[in-house]
């Protein structure tokens, strides 16, 4: 039984690894020559309650959309990373000697509020609790919607030690919202071996963007002392550079993959090889090599974007069409449908470590290769690169950050 559920959580591993490449793909696309994060674990615990909460059709293309592992394997997925956070510890506030000792801290949250008016099915409340910790609260959407947004806002404010203050903007919950789910993510990883700050330096970033290729300057941590041997895979093309953190309270690893293509003018290229080998981010460098030259750029890089659409190109379609959610147990059941999904994400790189946090929002609406060992290998990040990072455990690689640095000064 064990083993059944561990292939069960690498089938869907593999899936979300695919899913974060057609995420990532698709809003490369949208965004051009931007720097860009988004959490692909927080679309996938969004959209697995969401299934939970789906009959016929529109449960059917959910599963689908999340791939072939089944809607089993993905909820599974889904409260794997949800009870990584609720072992973590309630202050994640300002930085200190003591929490660095911790190492990597995730923390979770989860909220369904629905209507007063409607009667939730027991199926999906328990679903919900069960599998994502998520308890199913009544709110008055209808008289009170100002009041209603206050409550989750504040709900989240302390679910989350106080990072999201205000997860749902003024005017994004209405007397037509029936029911609104929502998923926030924090991360704080501190590297395994950090950089020496007064190492850093500014260096030559190389930008290729609509006007046209150019340098900028921009402040690089460079490799030290304990980066003579690093976890570095060479491909054709491009290289991986994996960065672990310190273990974390829940002794769960993380690290932060770096994808970096060999040419400067390679990143998309690099976005459509592991597009059509999603494999290939689960597939990273374990094994140390002799490293010479080392810069990574720091950066800060945010987002936020209403994802309707983004999903839709992607082909879920169903959810945004009036249907019958199994929200509601009256005896007259309301055709709803998903009106939208919010999505923010911040991921900030220093000789630290690395602190992301992400949020995504969903309201529902009524309708009436290895190198030679004896050669060094450099790994500069001097151009456009993805990154990832990723929670390690049982031979998975749960992706949790997505992002690429296209200009390291945009967004700081």
């Amino acid at each position: 039984m064990a083993n059944q559920a561990k292939q069960q959580l690498a089938d869907a591993a593999r899936d979300q690894a695919a899913l974060s490449m057609r995420l990532l793909n698709r809003l490369g696309q949208i965004s051009g020559d931007q720097n860009l994060a988004f959490s692909p674990m927080s679309f996938h615990a969004i959209l697995s309650l969401l299934a939970a909460g789906a009959t016929g059709a529109v449960h059917d293309q959910i599963v689908s959309f999340l791939g072939p592992a089944g809607a089993d394997a993905h909820t599974a997925l889904a409260s794997h990373v949800v009870a990584a956070g609720q072992q973590a510890p309630n202050h994640v506030g300002e930085h200190d000697e003591e929490e660095e000792q911790q190492g990597s801290i995730v923390r979770c949250a989860t909220g369904v509020w629905v209507d007063s008016s409607l009667r939730i099915k027991p199926v999906f409340e328990a679903m919900a609790a069960s599998s994502f910790d998520a308890e199913a609260r009544a709110v008055s959407f209808g008289s009170s919607p100002e009041q209603a947004r206050a409550d989750i806002n504040g709900w989240f404010e302390g679910k989350t030690g106080g990072l999201w203050k205000q997860l749902l903007p003024e005017g994004s919950v209405s007397a037509a919202t029936v029911a609104v789910l929502a998923n926030a993510l924090y991360f704080r990883g501190y590297w395994y071996d950090p950089f020496d700050a007064t190492l850093t330096e500014d260096g030559d970033f190389f930008v290729d963007s609509g006007s046209g290729a150019h340098a900028v300057r921009a402040p690089f941590m460079v490799g030290g002392s304990f980066h003579e041997y690093t976890c570095i895979a060479c491909h054709p093309g491009f290289k991986v550079l994996r960065m672990p953190y310190l273990g974390g309270h829940n002794r769960r690893g993380y690290s932060m993959c770096f994808y970096l293509p060999d040419d400067r003018d390679g990143l998309p290229e690099l976005v459509r090889v592991l597009s059509s080998d999603p494999a290939a981010l689960l597939d990273v460098p374990t094994k140390l090599v002799p490293t010479g030259a080392l810069r990574i750029p720091k950066f800060g890089v945010s987002l936020r974007l209403e994802a309707s659409q983004l999903l839709r190109d992607l082909g879920l379609d169903l959810p945004f069409r009036p249907a019958m959610l199994a929200l509601d147990d009256s005896s007259s059941e309301m055709p709803m449908a998903v009106s939208s999904v919010i999505h923010q994400c911040s991921v900030h790189v220093d000789e630290k470590g690395t602190v992301a946090a992400a949020a995504t929002d969903m309201e529902i609406c009524g309708f009436a290769m290895p190198p030679d060992p004896e050669m060094l290998v450099d790994f500069v990040a001097d151009h456009p690169f993805l990154f990832f990072i990723r929670e390690e455990q049982d031979d998975r690689g749960v992706i949790v950050f997505a992002g690429q640095v296209v200009n390291p000064l945009l967004g700081n």
